[in-house]
């Protein structure tokens, strides 16, 4: 069988941390209340604009603003601009895999263990995010993955995508948001769990819960051993476990010491995503992606 072809090189940066996207914040606060809600407050807006000033100054700003939308909508779909929302598309088919310490793939599709952690939570209050207690929910969950990142290699943390619920069915509350966390061993995540920055959080929430019975949060913790879990990316943008990051001994670093007799120097790290080419006839089915063919 053919190794695993990694479609990225290693690199001498540590991984970006997944906070501090204003897109994200936003995506968030837009979700906190109904949709009409914010159409309306929308209307009233223009409507007292209307009374201050003339018309055609209140809606002129948003004919042109939504002018330029729709034409800019019309020139990607008949190819005039490039289009923006294909960045960082890969238009191949690939699969997210696990490299050794030294960056390489083997032969073997799903060689290692993966450990998946669901962390949720949603506000009940009708201030959705902006009730009491909930500010101090996130800054300590905040807390928490920055201290994943920072320990990355003692948690075995790999990366972390976030998500909002499209299948709540209560429209006058905010949604639920969850973040899925990948780590390589389950020793490594009761290590995260048993540190003080989860034992922070943890204690606050044992000691206020009942002040915010609102509040709600939920983890789930799934182990999946090598040949028990798959995946595949189709023209796909990197997301969940496709985002993951390895620490792996720098090549660079283990040539020169091959090549010029160093020791006793532990070589620098690099990081090596996991993206690898699916195409070819060694990730065809489910079944050779286990592993087990």
């Amino acid at each position: 069988m053919m190794p695993l072809k990694p479609l990225v090189e290693p690199t001498n940066s540590r991984p970006q941390s997944v906070l501090g996207h204003k897109a994200a914040l936003y995506t968030v606060l837009f979700s906190n209340f109904q949709q009409s809600s914010w159409l309306l407050a929308a209307a009233l807006l223009q409507g007292m604009l209307t009374l201050l000033f003339p018309t055609i100054l209140t809606l002129l700003p948003s004919f042109l603003i939504l002018g330029s939308r729709v034409l800019d909508m019309i020139l990607i779909t008949y190819g005039y601009r490039p289009n923006p929302y294909m960045d960082g598309v890969i238009q191949q088919k690939v699969s997210a895999q696990c490299p050794d310490g030294t960056g390489n793939f083997g032969e073997k599709p799903s060689s290692q263990t993966v450990v998946v952690l669901f962390l949720g939570s949603k506000s009940n209050h009708p201030l959705g995010i902006l009730s009491p207690g909930y500010r101090e929910t996130v800054k300590l969950f905040t807390e928490m993955v920055r201290d994943m990142e920072a320990n990355r290699e003692e948690y075995t943390y790999i990366t972390s995508t976030s998500w909002i619920s499209n299948s709540d069915p209560t429209c006058n509350a905010a949604r639920e948001v969850m973040t899925v966390f990948y780590f390589q061993s389950m020793d490594g995540l009761h290590k995260f769990a048993h540190g003080p920055i989860h034992r922070k959080g943890w204690d606050w929430w044992n000691r206020t819960a009942k002040e915010h019975p609102d509040i709600s949060i939920m983890h789930e913790v799934y182990e999946a051993p090598a040949g028990h879990w798959e995946n595949i990316y189709m023209n796909y943008k990197p997301s969940g476990f496709a985002t993951g990051k390895f620490p792996i001994k720098s090549r660079e670093s283990s040539h020169h010491g091959a090549t010029e007799g160093k020791t006793g120097h532990e070589p620098e790290r690099q990081w090596i995503g996991n993206i690898v080419d699916a195409s070819k006839m060694n990730m065809k089915s489910s079944n050779i992606r286990l592993g087990r063919e």
